[in-house]
């Protein structure tokens, strides 16, 4: 069977996603992988951004259209390199993020809504199938790929956070990664709050067990983080909102000497008034975005293990034929919609 060519889910122009037939894919060599998607799930995240237009980067730098969007598919690996000795034909795995030898036609950012996803020296150079990643038995495949968006606040929680059991710990954002991060925080045995302006957002963490939300709907963020940690702040300040002017806000509310952790993308600049913030508050500020194989592993093993709640983030399964229709509801409907995945 020939696995070079497919059909991909391609951002046509903003506000435009289809399946296009006939996408060439990378290479398959020695040291990659060939995977047959099974599912793909969309991040209202980065996706939305290209999707809305909002290109990350810039100038030369900057995405174009047409777009191979995504970054989170899974399915059986069909096709193994003489080299590689993780992973076996018919073993389900999780690939990330195409970096070369992709089709000339089409800016890849990142090519994760492919019928097949090869991960190689040609689309990966710097790992090959090294970025593809076994999923354990016990796990769904429909949900496997949301710990993808799970290692990015795994690599936040470990790398930067570092979260105490005597620390209390404030999220705002209780998207699929806020939501995440919040259950890594409270697994390390910190007190969590949970913010979020979507009150459907903070009924689906408490439905993954994190039971102290804020709707900031209606009520005060900054007055409600500030009571937190008796009266004194929060000790950590997580922001996952993208929001440059929630972040400049939320750097007045932690405790004197404490953290706080911008996880993920932030597309405008961020203005900061040094002497009343990190100075001031002798605060640590710190952010990560994007994660790697070993942390999408590390949160599939919680998965497994029945230590993260991961179920009631994904709100739909449609078949990819209905791309068009899944990120018209996904960008449509964020008072309804965690994330959507893809059937192929």
């Amino acid at each position: 069977m020939a696995r070079d060519r497919g059909r991909a889910v391609v951002f046509t122009r903003p506000y435009r996603a289809e399946v296009h037939e006939g996408v060439r894919f990378p290479a398959n060599d020695a040291e990659g992988v060939v995977i047959q998607t099974q599912y793909s799930v969309i991040s209202r995240g980065t996706e939305l951004d290209l999707y809305t237009n909002q290109m990350h980067g810039r100038g030369a730098n900057a995405q174009w259209y047409p777009i191979l969007p995504g970054y989170m598919p899974v399915g059986p690996v069909v096709e193994v390199g003489s080299a590689v000795t993780h992973l076996k034909e018919g073993d389900l795995a999780i690939g990330s993020n195409l970096f070369g030898d992709f089709d000339e036609r089409y800016c890849c950012a990142w090519g994760g809504h492919c019928e097949y996803t090869v991960v190689s020296r040609a689309s990966h150079p710097t790992c090959a199938a090294q970025r593809a990643v076994r999923v354990p038995n016990a796990i769904d495949p429909r949900f496997a790929p949301l710990a993808v968006l799970g290692a990015v606040a795994y690599k936040g929680v470990d790398m930067k956070v570092r979260p105490q059991a005597h620390e209390t710990v404030a999220v705002v954002g209780a998207g699929v990664i806020g939501n995440f991060a919040a259950q890594l925080c409270r697994l390390a045995g910190a007190d969590v709050v949970i913010a979020d302006l979507v009150p459907q957002r903070l009924a689906v963490a408490r439905q993954c067990g994190l039971t102290q939300t804020i709707n900031a709907a209606e009520q005060s963020l900054e007055d409600s983080i500030r009571q937190l940690g008796g009266d004194r702040g929060p000790d950590v300040i997580i922001d996952v909102t993208g929001e440059p002017d929630v972040l400049e806000r939320l750097l007045h509310l932690p405790r004197v000497g404490g953290r706080v952790h911008g996880q993920g993308m932030y597309l405008e600049p961020v203005g900061i008034y040094f002497p009343e913030t990190l100075f001031g508050r002798d605060l640590t500020l710190s952010a990560t975005c994007g994660e790697m194989p070993e942390h999408a592993s590390a949160v599939l093993d919680l998965m497994a293990q029945g230590k993260l709640a991961y179920q009631p983030l994904l709100s739909d399964v449609m078949p990819v034929a209905r791309a068009t229709e899944a990120y018209q509801k996904v960008h449509d409907q964020p008072d309804q919609v965690m994330t959507v995945a893809l059937a192929w």
